[in-house]
């Protein structure tokens, strides 16, 4: 009988596979057939198995359970923040008088008071952004001054200034862009000793602010005040920059 293939085969199959992994396999095939018990059955087992090993590699169930738990909250977090943001800028015209965009600044810069999380503001900074989630982006980060946001922000800005048309945003909203860029250099270099920006960031933004300063564009923006349109803060902001690297030399 042994010279039967069949049973060669079976042999081979049962001396491979232990009675336990047959069940197993069995209860794998059973479970892929049966969803609303394979969630079940998935969400039971860390209950019951702290932890099982594959090779050399252990992996502690309980540990994944809880950095699930901890990215699901955080999720949470920041769906509520994008909605809370997302209901703010759908009721101001992004396009309005200045003086009549007064309020949403000023709600704006209340909000950015009681932000945790900076995350959901930074798609205001992207490219192809909505007009209004820019503006909305670029006073937030004004009246947070968040160094944890400044890369961001001086990427959106050298993207922009290399636009002939600075990406068609209106002069106000670029204006509030290099006002943001000012204010945190300014928070980031005057009262202290050693920059809370490094030299690397320093050096782009100041390529950032001259790009813009320099824009056609710009030029274009009270040509007969500059220092009341978008070159003011840009020149504000460049002029910080050289102190904060400044202070990087004396140090060296």
């Amino acid at each position: 009988m042994q010279d039967n293939t069949f049973y060669q085969f079976r042999k081979l199959f049962m001396d491979y596979f232990s009675f336990w992994s047959l069940i197993f396999i069995g209860l794998l095939i059973h479970l892929f057939r049966n969803p609303d018990q394979m969630k079940a059955f998935l969400k039971a087992i860390p209950k019951y198995i702290s932890s099982f090993r594959v090779g050399d590699f252990e992996v502690q169930l309980n540990q994944i359970e809880q950095k699930l738990a901890e990215t699901e909250s955080h999720i949470s977090v920041l769906e509520d923040e994008s909605k809370r943001l997302n209901e703010l800028y759908s009721k101001f015209d992004v396009n309005a008088p200045v003086h009549e965009l007064e309020s949403t600044r000023q709600s704006l810069k209340s909000l950015a008071g009681n932000l945790d999380d900076i995350t959901p503001v930074l798609d205001g900074l992207k490219p192809k952004a909505n007009p209004a989630d820019v503006y909305a982006a670029a006073e937030i980060l004004r009246a947070k001054r968040d160094t944890s946001a400044f890369d961001a922000l001086i990427e959106a800005v050298d993207r922009i200034a290399s636009d002939a048309k600075l990406e068609q945003l209106r002069y106000h909203t670029v204006w509030t862009l290099a006002s943001a860029v000012h204010r945190s250099v300014l928070a980031a270099v005057k009262h202290t000793d050693s920059p809370r920006l490094s030299v690397d960031q320093l050096r782009r933004a100041k390529g950032a602010m001259k790009k813009l300063h320099d824009n056609p564009h710009v030029q274009l923006d009270r040509p007969d005040q500059p220092s009341r349109g978008i070159r003011g803060p840009a020149m504000h902001a460049l002029n910080w920059i050289e102190k904060g690297l400044k202070k990087y030399e004396q140090q060296s």
